[in-house]
């Protein structure tokens, strides 16, 4: 009885300069669908990882750290590894502790997050915000203000670079906001932001996994 083939590619694109890599990314996806042969992909850059895969490993140190389909891994991040690993720019990642249902950063900025698990108080964790899921509100309705020291003008998308401001004037860290290109930004601007619902991540700082 005939054996099913399975094709392995190891990093196959990566000497490939941009415009070409994604020429022979949308040939490599339509010929491993037209063949209907299992394909295993390894590969360090994560835009092949989203749009070439169905099921996605993402390997750390010889671990498995999450098998899932690009989109729950991109929305559901089982660490804080896989956290940083997909989305560009990377999620940010904060300092802090749990306050009930709450999340106080390092500096003293509190949030907070509908829909979270109540934590031990005072207990040390992460929290993570993709820079998509953050947006502009009027000050008000702010729940972050972000200090810009730098600004990346990439047509659709501007990327504002900065750091938070705690609620002690302390500094609660860095942040990347991707907002639309339109936006009207200066350094030294600051910028009140609010968390898309539902899009707000905690991992434990010592184990690193998903609370």
């Amino acid at each position: 009885m005939r054996q099913p083939s399975v094709f392995l590619f190891d990093e196959p694109l990566s000497n490939l300069d941009a415009k070409l890599r994604v020429q022979m990314r949308l040939e490599i996806k339509q010929m491993q669908r037209s063949v209907g042969t299992t394909a295993l992909y390894v590969t360090h850059d994560q835009v092949e990882a989203m749009t070439l895969a169905d099921r996605l490993v993402v390997m750390n140190a010889g671990i498995a750290e999450q098998i899932d389909t690009p989109m729950a891994v991109y929305e559901r991040p089982a660490t804080r590894f896989v956290a940083g690993f997909i989305g560009s720019p990377a999620m940010n990642i904060l300092k802090g502790s749990a306050a009930g249902a709450d999340f106080v950063l390092d500096g003293g900025a509190r949030l907070t997050l509908a829909g979270a698990a109540p934590a031990e108080a005072g207990r040390p964790l992460l929290f993570g915000v993709r820079p998509e899921h953050l947006r502009l509100v009027p000050a008000g309705e702010a729940a972050l203000a972000l200090s810009v020291t730098a600004i990346e003008t990439l047509g659709a998308d501007t990327l504002a670079h900065g750091r938070l401001s705690g609620a002690d004037g302390g500094d609660a860290g860095e942040l990347i906001a991707r907002l639309p290109g339109n936006a009207r930004l200066a350094l030294g601007d600051t910028l009140p932001l609010a968390i898309e619902p539902g899009m707000a991540h905690l991992f434990d700082a010592e184990t690193g996994r998903r609370v």
